[in-house]
């Protein structure tokens, strides 16, 4: 099979994930030009999360009648005009709308590409396929967070948007050039309560809820411990950041170890190995070079896991792929604000520290789960 559908599906990936994460870094610059504070750019941040989550329960679904390719297809058209809705923005509340509008975008688009991802790669390498696909968050981190800092400064926040639009309509071109279809002879009408049935949904659902609860909550606060604890600038949490996005890209090529183990070796290691960071991270956080370390092992592991749990969700049921992962962006998304809200009072208490021992005892929990649970029946034939 091609390379090239997984290709452009890691490519939709970098574009949908940067856009959900450049405007933190870019605050300061959109306050100047819209006015109000900083703070005040956030909920336009906010109302993206919440629009994702409630798209991704509701709309995300569609994918199991139209084809997972019509759903992306659709999501990237949302997405474009609300890029472009955020280039002209006039005021604050016109690019929370259009951050809002860019939610239901992502909420659709992000389960579709997950759900293509084990189709279109090479049979027998489902894992190591979504392993690709995923490493486009690393171009997202790397490329949309590190380089959108700059270009606003450079040429203004809304070059930001502007140069997202662009990437998208690359994306846009391509998928009339690159055959995404896939088998839908299982199609059937789905919604969150059918997703909901499917045996095994729980147990996958409080995985991937306590990876990116334990994710976010330490992560949210990585810049603060820097400037906080460290006395260091924005550029030295920047150098944390490429460093855990490095390590995220690089887990890609040891995917296709971990796709021969069984799958309660393969939760057990990556959630162990997630584990062991977060507590090393509470012991030597305090020094910068051993965050800068143990940020490097994060990625790796996080990709293993994050994988591990999606490719987890995927194969429970072909004909409801939709509206499963639907749940898990909007269990991901709900983690995002849960995270930031429900460690802060930690960050405050005992600083990265305690943050970092509560995600070890949610990386823990998911250890637990994840031995625990029955490994899935082979396939027919």
């Amino acid at each position: 099979m091609s390379s090239r559908p997984i290709i452009l599906l890691t490519a939709a990936i970098a574009v949908v994930g940067a856009n959900s994460m450049v405007l933190a870094p870019i605050t300061g610059a959109v306050s100047r030009d819209l006015g109000g504070d900083p703070a005040d750019i956030v909920q336009a941040a906010a109302a993206y999360g919440v629009t994702t989550a409630i798209s991704a329960i509701f709309l995300a679904p569609r994918a199991d009648v139209i084809g997972p390719h019509k759903a992306l297809y659709q999501a990237v058209i949302l997405l474009l005009i609300s890029m472009l809705a955020s280039v002209v923005s006039p005021n604050l509340w016109a690019l929370i709308a259009a951050q809002a509008f860019s939610g239901i975008g992502a909420g659709m688009a992000i389960p579709a590409i997950y759900t293509l991802a084990p189709q279109l790669g090479p049979k027998g390498q489902e894992k190591r396929s979504m392993g690709l696909v995923l490493s486009g968050w690393t171009l997202a981190l790397v490329g949309g967070v590190a380089a959108s800092g700059f270009l606003a400064e450079w040429a203004g926040w809304r070059s930001v948007y502007m140069v997202l639009a662009v990437a998208l309509v690359g994306v846009f071109i391509a998928m009339h050039r690159i055959d995404l279809t896939v088998d839908m002879s299982e199609a059937r009408a789905t919604s969150p309560l059918t997703a909901l049935k499917v045996t095994g949904i729980w147990r996958g659902l409080f995985a991937a809820g306590m990876l990116m609860l334990g994710f976010y909550g330490t992560y949210a606060f990585i810049g603060a411990h820097v400037h906080d604890a460290l006395g260091l600038g924005t550029d030295s949490a920047a150098v944390v950041t490429l460093f855990y996005g490095t390590g995220f890209g690089l887990a890609a090529l040891i995917d296709k170890y971990v796709d021969r183990l069984p799958q309660r070796m393969a939760g057990g290691l990556a959630f162990g190995g997630l584990t062991l960071v977060y507590l090393a991270q509470s012991v030597y956080g305090a020094a910068y070079v051993a965050l800068i370390a143990t940020a490097l092992i994060w990625g790796i592991v996080q990709h293993l896991a994050l994988n591990f749990v999606v490719s987890r969700l995927a194969g429970l049921d072909a004909s409801q792929r939709g509206a499963v992962l639907g749940l898990n962006s909007a269990v991901t998304y709900l983690a995002v604000t849960g995270g930031a809200l429900a460690f802060r009072p930690a960050y405050e208490a005992g600083g990265l520290a305690l943050c970092s021992l509560l995600s070890a005892c949610c990386a823990a929990a998911a250890v637990v789960e994840s031995v625990t649970a029955s490994d899935p029946a082979p396939a027919p034939g």
